[in-house]
């Protein structure tokens, strides 16, 4: 039987031209390849921390209260309010390890994506266009995708905005009731779950608003919609004080943004180092920045498409007014900032329709010769074809253009945090020495530790409970934290600070994440007090020359004369995890010019102009070559 012959007077499909169910399948795919750059090897000490407090709450089955990690805080109160995270991220890496972890946090991402793309999608925004304004924004969150609680958080602003979605503006209403559980896990997980009823709030002002320009503000119609979200927002603050913090808890976000502004010089300096600080003067500067020239554009062509809603410009203020306390919420800018996008741009191409009018489907147009041929009523006629105009080159170019513009933006910023972060699965070798950690388990120094703060997490882990840590990450014992400062500085009074803590031995690295030499290192270099026991380029191991630790020196002291080789090593190492490539590099140069290896010294800086041309660089090449330039 032969085949049936194709409908006659019918424009053939176009490849593009994709029914819904083909549509969803696209962007599902390209989300799925938009979370491939979201890789990141694990290198926040912060996780070594949740660990081992999440082998806690899992080996006894409590929620411990008080500090049992930190010794000068021992007993102190410290409701836990992450236990949730941590327990989960100790099982996750019980049974998978460092790339099971890695890929918990990947499908988490994945799940953000997906959740923020239907949200948008209900909304009216076109499928692929969602899919684009996502991962203009992904650079945004990829500088904190780490093992840490905020995860969950960025996952549970995405659920939020879905359920919200789904009720407000999709046929799955009933969803919403899953509001109140995920309050819950989300107050166990992470104390920033003031958000979602910002954003419960948020939603219901917005359907306020659209009632009351469509003229349909009335009972009879608003009871029909405003009883379930006022429920589940009611029954979310009940269930949410259900935490080991309590009701309190609530406005932990407010507390943490105020912490600094009280005069202590110990809040302002906590507030440097934890990314509490305002945006303004951080490296996220240039994020925030970059964010707020794309929202502006994007409200305008918003405007021009007609469909700028109260709903995105809360979303909006939400992005920027949080960043602008906070440099750690510029990671969370995307989560709202792209739902916006979306429709601004969807609007602005519906638009471009009415102004540039596609081409109709056209007249039958006959063929040449068949006004003669209609004459002779005995020939038989020829089917009529189609004609088809050509598409006018404005909409075109202008589509084009913008799609460039959200793809450069989005691959600019995801460069960008390239250089901030090292892309991977598993755990990067280039911050934490295992072999440290082993050594001191084989060869335990009696006494106390001090250690610098940014490699506490990783000690808790792998030390407790044979050895306590000084500080970790946590960092919420300020007088203790004051005191790493005043010791890491080398700063008059330090060595008053370890005779109060009777401490032993240091455990350090030789740099912090700014790049720079800690001052402590040459004070215990240069003290004949203080004897090196260990040091692989990672991790600097000091033993106190005391009586009852003569022995341990003898048998695992080494010469203080490998520290420059060590600093060396360990800069190189920190290249790879941000610190600038021109500090990097003038630290080992000097290390050589230490050492009397001044073609070395000349080496690495000709190495770093290779890779930067910077005026300082290449100045202080050319003064270690006497003048001489370069050859």
């Amino acid at each position: 039987m032969a085949d049936p012959a194709p409908a006659t007077g019918v424009a053939s499909r176009r490849w593009w031209d994709l029914t819904p169910k083909e549509l969803n399948i696209v962007a599902v795919t390209l989300l799925f390849l938009a979370t491939l750059p979201m890789l990141t090897k694990i290198f926040t000490s912060d996780f070594g921390t949740h660990i081992a407090i999440g082998r806690e709450i899992v080996q006894s089955r409590t929620i411990a209260d008080k500090e049992f990690l930190n010794y000068p805080s021992l007993g102190r109160y410290n409701p836990n309010g992450e236990w949730g995270f941590q327990a989960i991220l100790y099982l996750v890496f019980t049974v998978g390890g460092f790339y099971g972890v890695s890929f918990f946090c990947w499908a988490i991402v994945f799940a953000i994506f997906l959740l923020l793309h239907r949200g948008a999608v209900l909304r009216g925004a076109h499928p692929l266009l969602a899919v684009l304004a996502i991962f203009a924004f992904s650079g945004f969150l990829r500088i904190r995708i780490q093992p840490r609680p905020e995860l969950f958080t960025y996952f549970f602003v995405a659920l939020t905005i879905f359920l919200f979605s789904e009720y407000f503006f999709g046929m799955r209403k009933k969803l919403i009731y899953l509001f109140p559980p995920a309050v819950l896990v989300w107050a166990n997980s992470h104390p920033s779950y003031l958000i979602a009823f910002v954003l419960c709030g948020a939603f219901i002002a917005d359907r306020f608003a659209r009632a009351i320009w469509g003229k349909e503000l009335r009972w009879s119609t608003l009871k029909s919609w405003i009883y379930p979200p006022v429920l589940v927002g009611v029954a979310g603050l009940i269930l949410c004080g259900l935490n080991p913090h309590g009701y309190n808890a609530i406005l932990a976000p407010l507390h943490l943004l105020s912490r600094g502004t009280g005069g202590g010089g110990g809040s302002s300096i906590l507030m440097s180092i934890s990314e509490l600080t305002p945006v303004t003067g951080t490296g996220f500067f240039v994020y925030y920045k970059a964010a707020a020239a794309f929202a502006v554009v994007s409200l305008l062509l918003g405007l021009a498409g007609r469909r700028v809603y109260l709903l995105d410009l809360f979303l909006f203020a939400i992005a920027f007014k949080g960043a602008w306390d906070s440099a750690r919420a510029v990671s969370m800018m995307g989560l709202f900032l792209s739902q916006g996008t979306s429709l601004h741009l969807t609007g602005f191409f519906s638009r471009l329709q009415e102004w540039f009018p596609g081409p109709a489907a056209g007249k039958a147009k006959p063929p040449p010769k068949e006004k003669q041929r209609r004459k002779e009523k005995s020939a038989p006629r020829e089917t009529p074809v189609l004609e088809r105009r050509r598409r006018p080159l404005g909409p075109v170019v202008i589509v084009s253009l913008a799609m460039f513009a959200l793809i450069a933006f989005g691959g600019t910023i995801l460069a960008f945090s390239f250089s901030q972060l090292e892309y991977g699965i598993g755990m990067t070798e280039h911050k934490f020495s295992f072999r440290a950690a082993e050594f001191l388990r084989k060869n335990p120094v009696p006494g106390k530790m001090f250690n610098f703060f940014d490699i506490g997490g990783f000690l808790d882990w792998q030390l407790y409970p044979e050895a306590l840590t000084f500080i970790d990450g946590r960092t919420y014992n300020q007088e203790v934290f004051m005191e790493h400062q005043v010791v890491t500085g080398a700063m008059p009074g330090w060595e008053k600070v370890i005779d109060k803590h009777g401490i032993s031995y240091f455990v350090l690295k030789a740099m912090d994440s700014s790049g720079m030499i800690l001052p402590i290192i040459p004070a215990l270099a240069n003290d004949p007090g203080w004897s090196l026991v260990f040091a692989d380029g990672l991790f600097v191991v000091f033993v106190r020359n005391t009586p009852d630790l003569q022995q341990y020196i003898r048998t695992y002291g080494i010469p203080k004369g490998i520290l420059p080789q060590h600093i060396i090593r360990e800069a190189y190492h920190y290249m790879f995890l941000g610190v600038s490539p021109i500090m990097a590099y003038q630290t080992m140069s000097n290390m050589y010019m230490l050492m009397g290896q001044r073609d070395n010294a000349i080496r690495v800086l000709r190495q770093a102009l290779e890779t930067v041309d910077d005026p300082y660089l290449r100045a202080r090449l050319m003064q270690i070559q006497g003048g001489a330039g370069i050859r």
